[in-house]
This record gives structure tokens, C-alpha cells and sequence, in this order.
């Protein structure tokens, strides 16, 4: 790769600047289009998945509404009941009369299965397995292109390289020498070549790019590396994420991330665990059960009765927390009942933390409670799933999908088109790099970690490109 202009480097030629900017352009292009055409399409399907699961599960999800109702803990036996070897993980009341409630339960095999019940005759409606869920499947190929952690480290590289490609795209469309609305704000359909398919794949891109970066975003927020970099700054400036292992927020997973919260909330939350009731050394009584059932199992026998299911939702309505609510299960004789809201209502969202054996309050956690960084993410989330506010969020979401599958065409087109025999088409890389390349290249690998991985590897390829293939070598100049 050529080295940094400045002091000692040879001067920078007139339009190195974008030749060097449209070289990256290229090289992200070819990194991402094969795969963004691919996300694109199983994201905007995803987008749909409340109206596809609604029709879907329709015999699942809706009874003849009725007056009378049976007990939310007989509900939840009904449903363990189908499944005596399965750990339950949480419920989820009907907050309708022509609902039924859900029990979701954790299956031996490692399949996860959510039990539906009639809540007026307590009768089970059938059920519904995590890992038979088209969406779930969809789910999977979006983030994880079906192969775990090795998938989501290529989705987030994609995305990485894909912020790359906007915001170097948005350089070379900028208006140069002079303004011109056709080219830049219109495309030009009249014309023909080469000129047609820049105009098809440059102005779209720039109508877009807001909300493609939006998208790129709020998606790496989910992300491995950057995700887990972003976790660890939050942390840093004390936003800081209670702990997954934590009992209490050991299953937030399934009805939301237990967001970043402000220096002192998180603290606090990682320090909850249940003591029995009316315990003289309620202290000492929960270290001990703590480190009794990180040392072997505890009999049911041994220990108090936890509160029913009736009066966490009491106690759930009596704090106002709004429909529909989840109740998470405790793990372990510390473990704490947790009543999470709908992750889809971020601004309403609530944590609410009950000692599981008297039933007593340990903690309320409300939206305004979050970070700044945490309210971003936790909305910035469900809006890149198409659900923040409602039809136009999916017809948003769906329309960039849309756009950015145009791009990828229109951008492949281009390259195919222009071509030269025998050359890989990537621009010279003989000229000094200019220092606002240079100095933008390094902000954003310190922002993604994979990008500046994977930078590293493209050095090496882009000197064995252009020094030792003469066969491949690049051609000498950009498009202009």
C-alpha cells in the first residue's frame, strides 16, 4: 500500500485524493456486495415477521374471548406439564381476552418451545418450537448466515466494510468541479453505458445513505467484536451492563437485552439475589445458598415456597408495568423472579426484580434510567427491526433493503462494464496516500476491530497485487 503523505513522502499529484478514496470504494465493493445482496433480502423478509406470525400462528395465539379465567399458576402447570424434563424460562399472561398465555420452556435436546393456554379453561392450544419457527431460521441467516459465531464474525465484517463503502461512495459523488442537479440529485435514465448505470448507482445512494447508515449502525451494535467493544466503552464511561450470568438477567435474552445503565444501576442489579423469607440472617442465609448450589445441587424440600405466579402479577400491576410483561423464572435458590415489558416498546420499557420467596421489590428499572448510549441502542434496535413505529417502520426498513440491493446490482454492473482485460480494475496504487484518507481509515478501524483486521490482510494483497501479479496489475487511473 503506498505510504502516508506528508514531510518526507513524494507530493501528492492532483485527484490522488480520489483516486485513493475511490480505490477503497472499490475494494469494499468487492468485499461486500456478494453478501449485502444476500442480507438485504433476508432482512427486509424479516421485517415482516409480526404479520407473517400472526397469520401463521393464528390457532396458537387466539381464542373465543370469555368472561371467566383460571389462575395464571394453573396456566403455567398446564403447560409444564407437557414437558416434565423441560426447564422453565418464563410467562407471558394474556393481557386479552382472545389471547391465550405463553409458557416458554427450555427442552433437554437444547431446543427451546413455547407452550400456549387457553386462559379461560386453562386447556393447552398447542405449542410452537423455537428451532421449527421460519422466522427463527431467517433470524439465523440474517445475523449468522447459519454457522454461529464463524457467520456472525462475516456479517459484521460485511458491515464493517459496507460503512466503508457509503462513506467513501458519498465522497465521490459529491458535486465536482460545480453543482449539478442531474447526475447528483437526478439520475440521468436518458442516457446510455456508463454514464446510466453511475447515475442508477450513485444518486439512489445517496437518497439512502441516511438510512442505510442507520442500519449498518444499530446492526453492529448487536455484533461480536464491535458490539462487545461498544459494551466495553458504555462500561467505561459508566453505562455499564449487569452481567449475563447474573440471575437476574440470566433470560432476558428471549424478551430483551438488559440494556446499559447509568454508574451504580448496573452495580446494583449484579448484586440481586432472594433470601428466604422472614430470615434473622437473611445475609448470610444468601451467601451460603449461593455457594451451596455453585457447589451441588439444593432439594426443593429445603427450601421455601417461591411466590406464586398471581401475586408477581399483582405486584406487576400495582407498579404499572406496561402490557404486555413477561415473567422470567429465578435460576437457582438466589435467582430473582424478573417481570420484563415488551422489548418492542423501548420507551416504555421496565426491569422489575422480585425476590422470588416473599415477593419483595429488589429493583425497578425504567427507560429514563438508561444512558444516553443505552436509550440509542435499545430503540436504535427495534427500529432495525422494523417494529418502533409500526407499518412505516416496515415500509421504511423494506424500501432501504430495496435501495441497497439496487446499489450492489447497479455497482456490480459497473465494475463488469469498465472492466480491462486482464486487470483487476482497482485503481493505481503507485500514488501517496493522502493524509485524510489515511488519518479517516484509521478512525474507522479503531471504531470496528474486524476492519482493522481484515486491513491488514488487504495491505498484504494490495502489495502482492500491484508488485509481484503483473498479470493482474490494477489499472493506472480511476473513473472519473
Amino acid at each position: 500500500m503506498p505510504s502516508v503523505a506528508g514531510n518526507t513522502a513524494p507530493s501528492v499529484e492532483p485527484g490522488a485524493l480520489y483516486r485513493a478514496v475511490w480505490r477503497w470504494h472499490f475494494y469494499a465493493g468487492i468485499v461486500v456486495a456478494p453478501f449485502v445482496i444476500f442480507l438485504a433480502i433476508t432482512g427486509s423478509l424479516y421485517l415482516w415477521k409480526p404479520q407473517y406470525e400472526a397469520w401463521r400462528y393464528r390457532a396458537l395465539l387466539t381464542v373465543a374471548p370469555a368472561t371467566g379465567m383460571v389462575s395464571a399458576d394453573a396456566q403455567f402447570a398446564a403447560a409444564t406439564a407437557t414437558h416434565p424434563d423441560a426447564t422453565a424460562i418464563s410467562f407471558a399472561p394474556a393481557f386479552a381476552a382472545d389471547r391465550t398465555s405463553e409458557t416458554v420452556l427450555a427442552l433437554p435436546d437444547g431446543d427451546v418451545v413455547s407452550v400456549f393456554v387457553n386462559p379461560h379453561s386453562g386447556a393447552v392450544a398447542g405449542e410452537r418450537r423455537e428451532s421449527q419457527r421460519l422466522m427463527t431460521t431467517l433470524h439465523d441467516l440474517h445475523g449468522t448466515l447459519l454457522s454461529g459465531t464463524a457467520g456472525q464474525l462475516v456479517v459484521e465484517l460485511v458491515a464493517s466494510w459496507a460503512l466503508v463503502l457509503f462513506l467513501t461512495g458519498l465522497y465521490l459523488w459529491w458535486p465536482r468541479p460545480q453543482f449539478m442537479v442531474w447526475g447528483f440529485l437526478l439520475p440521468r435514465l436518458r442516457a446510455k453505458g456508463r454514464t446510466f448505470w453511475r447515475d442508477l448507482h450513485a444518486v439512489p445512494a445517496v437518497w439512502f445513505s441516511a438510512a442505510t447508515l442507520f442500519m449498518l449502525s444499530t446492526g453492529l451494535l448487536w455484533t461480536k467484536a464491535a458490539g462487545g467493544w461498544y459494551r466495553t466503552l458504555s462500561a467505561a464511561i459508566g453505562q455499564g451492563t449487569p452481567r449475563a450470568s447474573n440471575a437476574a438477567v440470566h433470560h432476558s435474552e428471549l424478551v430483551g437485552w438488559a440494556p446499559p445503565l447509568r454508574a451504580g444501576l448496573a452495580e446494583k442489579i449484579d448484586r440481586l439475589a432472594s433470601a428466604p423469607a422472614d430470615d434473622p440472617h437473611a445475609g448470610h442465609r444468601r451467601d451460603a445458598l449461593r455457594q451451596t448450589a455453585e457447589q451441588r445441587p439444593v432439594s426443593d424440600a429445603a427450601l421455601p415456597p417461591s411466590v406464586s405466579l398471581d401475586r408477581v402479577v399483582a405486584i406487576a400491576e400495582s407498579r404499572h408495568v406496561p402490557h404486555p410483561y413477561a415473567i422470567t423464572m429465578p435460576d437457582g435458590p438466589t435467582g430473582v423472579t424478573g417481570v420484563l415489558s415488551d422489548r418492542n416498546q423501548p420507551f416504555n420499557r421496565t426491569y422489575l426484580y422480585l425476590d422470588r420467596y416473599s415477593g419483595k421489590v429488589l429493583a425497578d428499572v425504567r427507560y429514563p434510567a438508561f444512558g444516553y448510549l443505552a436509550k440509542f441502542f435499545t430503540w436504535g434496535i427495534i427500529m432495525h427491526e422494523g417494529q418502533l413505529f409500526g407499518l412505516a417502520n416496515q415500509i421504511l426498513g423494506t424500501l432501504a433493503a430495496l435501495g441497497v440491493l439496487l446499489l450492489a446490482a447497479s455497482g456490480l454492473a459497473m465494475w463488469w462494464q469498465r472492466r480491462p482485460a486482464e486487470r483487476f480494475a482497482a485503481g493505481s496504487p503507485r500514488t501517496p496516500l493522502p493524509r485524510p484518507v489515511f488519518l479517516g481509515t484509521l478512525a474507522l478501524a479503531a471504531l470496528l476491530p474486524l476492519l482493522a483486521a481484515t486491513l491488514v490482510l488487504l495491505l498484504a494483497f494490495d502489495f502482492v497485487l500491484s508488485r509481484r501479479l503483473p498479470w493482474l496489475k490494477a489499472a493506472t487511473s480511476a473513473p472519473s
